[in-house]
């Protein structure tokens, strides 16, 4: 048995309310092609993959994978305003269960929320979680707004209090002049962005209010596990920088459960080291990355059976609550 907990599509409500927009994000025409532009130097080709379930479902069937946990792919709602962004996450979420309802053995399904109006973002978490969705992806920052303000805490709350899971996926960068040359945006800047987004909310007091928090950081954990010692030793070198934490960043760290997309086999494997085995999972970032890639990577990792069994299933379907047959 195969997961894919890191796969990505695009509704039709999402695409048709970013084809109405004239500043990025936005969805444009070049001659029969479209791109999704997510912000000056950054889209990508709209290709079939994004937007054609029978194309997803064939090519997991070319990658061996059984299952996957569908979420709306960048740039979600966040920047819309906050009326119009609810009303395209309910359509998104929508079309995401039917099609889960559709494929019920072959797919589950992640909701988009408007982080914008956390209100609103709490009351789409229930509606969809309602009509069975697994949780919610949210983005690494809100239109360029931190997801650690604390108007936002509430929609954590909800989601511990649902016991789902909450992804963090990389979004448009706060750093994006920094990275605006040649592929250092897709290479360290979604990464960064990421890695400053997790750790203010650790920082934030996450893990201290919801303590088993069902966090989802993907991409092994962005940068965070390779420089955890030094988050440690500034936190405890320097009066204040470790917030409101009554433990070492690190014990608060090593809850999160992240992914195997990498293209690094020592990652997986550093992964399931300082995270431990439990906390690990398959994935492919469909449709950015080829699908056949996340299984090669592990068969590469070197995994005894037993931890190769959680990270290939047993860790997802305990996470996302996913019946796991014969």
């Amino acid at each position: 048995m195969l997961i894919d907990v890191h796969s990505h599509y695009l509704p039709r409500a999402l695409a048709s309310a970013l084809e109405r927009r004239t500043t990025a994000p936005l969805i444009r025409s070049e001659g029969d092609k479209r791109f999704i532009e997510y912000g000056p130097g950054s889209g990508t080709p709209l290709s079939a993959g994004f937007t054609d379930i029978d194309v997803i479902l064939e090519r997991m069937d070319e990658a061996h994978i059984d299952r996957a946990v569908l979420s709306v792919t960048i740039p979600g709602v966040d920047w819309f305003d906050a009326a119009e962004a609810a009303m395209v996450a309910r359509a998104c979420n929508e079309e995401t269960a039917e099609m889960v309802a559709r494929h019920p053995t072959r797919l589950s399904g992640l909701a988009t929320v408007p982080l914008q109006s956390p209100v609103r973002a709490v009351a789409e978490l229930h509606h969809a979680v309602g009509i069975g969705l697994k949780g919610a992806m949210i983005y690494s920052n809100v239109a360029g707004a931190h997801l650690d303000v604390p108007e936002r805490r509430a929609f954590f709350a909800a989601a511990a209090e649902l016991d789902v899971v909450v992804m963090l996926h990389p979004t448009y960068p706060l750093c994006a002049p920094a990275v605006m040359t040649g592929g250092l945006m897709e290479m360290a800047g979604f990464l960064f962005d990421t890695t400053t987004a997790a750790l203010r909310l650790v920082f934030d007091g996450l893990y201290e209010r919801h303590p088993d928090l069902k966090f989802l950081v993907p991409h092994t954990g962005s940068f965070i596990p390779y420089f955890t010692g030094r988050i440690d030793l500034v936190a405890g070198a320097r009066p204040g920088a470790s917030g409101v934490l009554t433990a070492p960043p690190s014990e608060h760290i090593r809850k999160f459960f992240v992914d195997t997309v990498s293209g690094s086999s020592a990652s997986v494997r550093f992964c399931c080291d300082f995270f431990g085995a439990d906390h690990v999972m398959h994935g492919t970032d469909h449709p950015f990355w080829p699908m056949p890639l996340g299984p090669r990577l592990l068969d590469q990792a070197g995994l005894s059976a037993d931890d190769r069994a959680k990270v290939e299933h047993q860790n997802a379907a305990r996470l996302f609550g996913i019946e796991v047959h014969a």
